[in-house]
């Protein structure tokens, strides 16, 4: 991925937080810009430095480690602040013994995912005509997330031999692969399931561990792993494990509390340091918890994808008397821990956090049933510039102002390609905001502002798609600031990262992203920032989904949101069916 021109990325920069800023604010951005780029000044030694350092063999794309080092580097909670959840569809008859049952074919549909990897046989994704870089599916399996003081380490083994599955607070190792390298049945597996099932006592909830702020996990943890060969025996089954099942004693229906529930959970059975978490209440409904650091959401749903394809035709049958024998003589191991009684009283510390945590997040589904993207196509818009905008529009009613609103956008069509932001606010997209709510604009006006404020936001989604966008850019010359600037003769922060401009337009109160939703009826994420949302969607041919999640202080905020999103997206369609009459 080419390192883009300072040049333009700095008057993007001003362009886009333009429409954010007060003439004034807008003056002394323009200032600090001026200053930034001036010959032999910061901007083109930083530029400099990062085109050299991206021009290292070792550096197969400028933006990865950058990303990958601003997610180990977040001292915050995994839990609602990183990790993002998805609800599965299900092809499965949840009334039949719902959980072993339905947990054991997700497994054997997983593992035939991790064979395609494996045996390199997996089909090369596309974007259109493009080939996408397929490298992290590389990190999907047998990853984790370990706390270090100051910045994580992310470790991927090559082990696929076992799971970890946990249950009423307890941890269990279970093995997939038998003595001859071969998956075993979904019988055998499911057998070894009920018994994790029956049994009755409680674990010790060493998974609530992994909800604490990294550097007290990261303390704790080389307590835990000081105390005993044991621990770190058990550490480490779960550090190789492929990934890990939660077998849950929840039974959700509603749509927003299981949204709750593989958000966060009830503080018990979750292990978020790992990058796969499977999630099967004991009606069957079957969820993913994943952590960022090595994966995007468009690796997550080629996984779901599988599953979704090839989950009911997992066959549950003895195939010999000698794996009906096996099954008898179940192969779980449960790993327990030796705790000492300051580790005892940080897990009942880390609950009491956890349960603060979750009381300060709210979250909210609406599921939008009077049109879909079907309908918005026919209107001879882009489906996603039309929702963006309803956003925005949903936005402006609540405030009365325009907030920067952030869209995550892929880069995979760069090897070891993740992300870029679209910043979604432009000059285009405020004059329609205003033309829409006044009273005296007219009809055509509103329609012609529409469109071309959706054309600016594919135009800024195309940018970004190629890494063109404000946000990986700068983030990247921040990041060689910090690791080089005393090389380069810079002791100081340059202004143009504290300016308001730049710090408006990266404080993005609206945070969203979508994906196909193939195999998925949900996902969603915490806010990035206290007075923000969290809104992850689905643009479906008949409907719309938004799962919306924000800080409890926002709750009555929150709630006014959703109900003008909805009432935005029947304005804006009423406008564009208005060009009929």
């Amino acid at each position: 991925m080419p390192v883009p021109d300072i040049n333009i990325t700095c008057r993007k920069l001003i362009e886009w937080a333009e429409p954010l800023l007060t003439e004034p604010e807008i003056t002394k951005t323009r200032e600090a810009i001026k200053q930034f780029l001036q010959p032999g000044g910061e901007g083109e030694r930083l530029q400099n430095e990062l085109v050299e350092w991206a021009s290292s063999p070792s550096i197969t794309n400028w933006f990865a480690p950058v990303w990958r080092d601003f997610y180990l580097a977040c001292p915050k909670s995994l839990v609602i602040n990183s990790n993002v959840f998805y609800y599965l569809k299900s092809k499965l008859d949840e009334n039949v013994d719902p959980q072993a049952r339905n947990a054991a074919a997700l497994i054997s549909s997983v593992y035939d995912f991790i064979g395609l990897i494996d045996e390199r046989k997996l089909a090369v994704d596309m974007q259109k005509e493009l080939p996408l870089c397929m490298n992290q599916y590389n990190q999907l399996f047998s990853s984790t997330r370990i706390p270090r003081q100051g910045t994580d380490e992310f470790k991927t083994l090559s082990s696929r031999n076992h799971i970890i599955v946990m249950h009423h607070q307890g941890i269990y190792k279970l093995n997939i692969i038998d003595e001859h390298g071969s998956i075993r049945s979904p019988f055998a597996i499911e057998y070894e399931l009920d018994c994790i099932l029956s049994i009755s006592k409680s674990g010790q909830n060493l998974g609530l561990l992994t909800t604490m702020q990294r550097d007290d996990w990261a303390e704790s943890r080389a307590e835990l792993l000081q105390i005993s060969a044991n621990n770190k025996n058990a550490m480490t089954a779960i550090e190789e494990a492929s990934f890990v099942l939660c077998l849950d004693k929840s039974e959700p229906n509603e749509i927003a509390e299981i949204s709750k529930q593989l958000l966060h959970g009830e503080g018990q059975d979750r292990f978020f340091d790992k990058s796969l978490q499977f999630i099967v209440f004991k009606n069957g409904k079957t969820g993913i918890n994943f952590e960022h650091t090595g994966v995007d959401g468009s690796v997550m749903l080629r996984l779901i994808g599988h599953i979704y394809d090839t989950i009911d035709k997992v066959l549950f049958e003895k195939t010999t008397r000698s794996e009906t024998k096996q099954v008898v003589s179940p192969s779980v191991e449960e790993l327990a821990f030796d705790l000492n009684d300051s580790l005892k009283q940080t897990i009942r510390a880390a609950a009491d956090a956890f349960s603060q945590h979750v009381a300060n997040t709210q979250t909210r589904v609406l599921n939008f049933t009077q049109f879909g993207k079907n309908q918005i196509k026919q209107f001879g818009v882009s489906p996603d510039a039309f929702v963006q905008l309803a956003l925005q529009l949903a936005e402006y009613k609540l405030y009365g102002k325009l907030y920067s609103a952030y869209e995550a956008v892929m880069t995979r069509t760069f090897i070891d390609g993740r992300l870029d932001a679209l910043h979604t606010v432009s000059t285009e997209s405020t004059a329609f905001i205003h033309n829409i709510c006044d009273a005296e604009s007219c009809r055509q006006t509103k329609i012609d502002s529409l469109i071309k404020a959706a054309q600016k936001h594919v135009e800024r989604a195309s940018e970004c798609r190629q890494g063109l966008g404000v946000y990986a850019h700068f983030m990247a010359l921040t990041y060689r600031y910090k690791e080089a600037g005393n090389n380069i003769g810079m002791t100081e922060l340059p202004e143009i990262f504290t300016d308001k401009g730049y710090q408006t337009l990266n404080h993005s109160v609206v945070c969203t992203s979508t994906t196909s939703d193939y195999g998925v009826e949900l996902a969603g994420y915490g806010p990035i920032v206290d007075d923000g949302y969290g809104i992850r969607y689905f643009k479906r041919s008949d409907s719309i989904c938004f799962n919306m999640t924000s800080r409890s202080a926002m709750q009555d905020k929150l709630e006014l949101m959703q109900g003008y999103i909805e009432q935005s997206l029947l304005e804006m369609a009423d406008l564009m069916r208005s060009r009929e009459t």
